[in-house]
């Protein structure tokens, strides 16, 4: 099948462009400080250019780098359960070593919203809900499959291991030595009969 043509994929590669634009003004500056016409001069369009393509202004831009973000770690961890899927959690953090502007992007966003009145704050609680209820089967489906340790919470192990990485990335970025992909190995390991 022919991939788009004509209008149509200037849009989309146009989209792109904003997006990436978006991401570097957002990691640089924060959510708050950020605007769109900083976005749009990056990109060398108008603000009403850009609102074009992004109808819901610096929100509908934030959205949509969170949710490109999101994806791709998604993505990865398509099809994987109990042990493959915490395996699938390692390799993200051994990833996201190599993509220090998206780890401090989310940081930033991630600190920010947690003002009640931040408009990403919706976004946020929705994205720890969804990981935190991903991580919590996959560690059922150890369980179910013998293989976690007696007294481990599937919901507590699944609540500690996201505050475990959580915790590592913002250490990563104040420049502790620490080894983002190993060290949540290793903190998965301490819940499993036979470590990851």
């Amino acid at each position: 099948m022919a991939g788009p043509r004509g209008e149509y994929r200037k849009s989309a590669e146009r989209r792109a462009q904003i997006l990436d634009a978006a991401f570097t003004v957002f990691a640089r500056s924060g959510y708050t400080a950020s605007s769109v016409n900083e976005i749009a001069k990056a990109v060398g369009m108008t603000q009403t250019g850009l609102l074009h393509h992004f109808a819901g202004g610096k929100l509908a831009l934030l959205r949509a780098v969170l949710e490109q973000r999101d994806a791709r770690a998604e993505t990865s961890l398509e099809d994987l359960h109990g042990r493959e899927f915490l395996a699938g959690l390692v390799e993200i953090s051994r990833a996201q070593a190599g993509q220090r502007g998206v780890v401090q992007l989310y940081t930033i966003l991630s600190a920010e919203a947690t003002d009640p009145e931040h408009p990403a704050r919706p976004y946020f609680s929705e994205r720890f809900r969804r990981i935190a209820d991903a991580v919590t089967v996959a560690f059922e489906e150890v369980r179910d499959a013998g293989g976690l340790r007696d007294g481990v919470d599937p919901r507590r192990a699944a609540l500690s291991t996201l505050a475990t990485t959580e915790g590592l990335e913002l250490l990563w970025l104040n420049d502790f030595d620490v080894d983002m992909a190993e060290d949540i190995r290793r903190h998965l390991g301490g819940f499993l009969v036979d470590p990851l």
